[in-house]
């Protein structure tokens, strides 16, 4: 008896590697688009938290916010002292990821948004949330961003 493998054998091999190459690469990807999604969310709540921070410890002596604007092609953010303006960004504009956009409920196209904290306190001048979402994915891809008029910030 000669030993080796048979052509049914390495075939079938093959296609139970395929197989699973399919399934690893399909995991893959998914995971790769929910990245994207949380690392926003966590970039948006880490911004505001600086805001707020550097607002308390009253830095420069001004308001901190973060301004959002879904008004462009390509939706940003960005850390502003006093109010918002080109000249008064501190941190940004960081565009959103193109896999990524702002739900409509919670900031329509062509809107802006700015979280304004006060020195000393670090009190949201307005108690809002941020929706985030994933358009070419379904509705299992979003997340939340809430920031309360206290100047809790969670996600």
């Amino acid at each position: 008896m000669e030993k080796g493998f048979t052509l049914i054998e390495l075939l079938l091999v093959l296609a139970l590697m395929i197989v699973a190459g399919v399934v690893v690469f399909m995991n893959l990807g998914s995971r790769r688009i929910d990245v994207d999604l949380v690392a926003t969310t966590q970039q948006i709540g880490t911004l505001l938290r600086q805001a707020q921070s550097d607002a308390m410890a009253q830095e420069s002596d001004v308001a901190w916010g973060v301004h959002f604007s879904n008004a462009t092609s390509v939706p940003f953010y960005a850390l502003f002292k006093t109010s918002y303006s080109t000249t008064t960004v501190a941190g940004g504009p960081y565009r959103l990821p193109p896999t990524v956009a702002y739900a409509t409920s919670t900031l329509a196209p062509g809107a802006t948004l700015d979280v304004i904290f006060s020195s000393i306190s670090g009190t949201a001048s307005v108690s809002t949330t941020v929706g985030l979402y994933m358009p070419k994915e379904n509705t299992a891809f979003s997340s939340t961003i809430s920031i309360a008029s206290s100047g809790s910030v969670s996600f």
